[in-house]
């Protein structure tokens, strides 16, 4: 009886660090999550953009762009369930937004595990898989449809 417990216990062990080794990784493997990049650009006329991005544990503190800067954070998606999620305040003159700049389940298809937005006055856009193919989203608040609504 012991012996099976301890054979069990072992096989636990091995899974766990197997788990961690594979989250750790910078596999190519597309099913398996990996770090993911987030870059921010500027795209506003004329305007600073002061951003303050956080998940639920981490807050990645203020910083402020200038027209064409971008700022970019690195995500690790969760392994086990597809839960991971980053927003971002964003705040000009005259303009205060939050977005959703990272949602697991929608962004896991990034270009090469890199996140590409390009933040205009009117809306934030999904560059990842570049300009022609953008997708663009109503800022909360202004329509009345709901944060993270793509814009048509």
């Amino acid at each position: 009886m012991m012996d099976s417990i301890s054979k069990m216990m072992r096989t636990i062990c091995w899974l766990l660090i197997l788990a961690s080794e594979l989250r750790g990784s910078e596999s190519t493997d597309q099913f398996l999550p990996h770090k993911v990049a987030v870059k921010i650009t500027n795209m506003l006329t004329l305007k600073e953009l002061t951003l303050h991005c956080r998940d639920k544990d981490h807050d990645l503190g203020l910083f402020t762009l200038n027209v064409g800067e971008s700022f970019i954070f690195h995500v690790m998606p969760n392994f086990f369930l597809d839960k991971t999620l980053y927003y971002c305040r964003f705040i000009w003159k005259g303009a205060n937004h939050r977005f959703d700049i990272y949602v697991q389940h929608r962004d896991h298809i990034c270009n090469n595990n890199a996140c590409s937005w390009q933040i205009f006055e009117k809306r934030p856009c999904d560059v990842s898989f570049g300009v022609l193919a953008r997708k663009c989203y109503v800022w909360p608040g202004s329509s009345p449809q709901t944060n993270n609504t793509l814009y048509s």
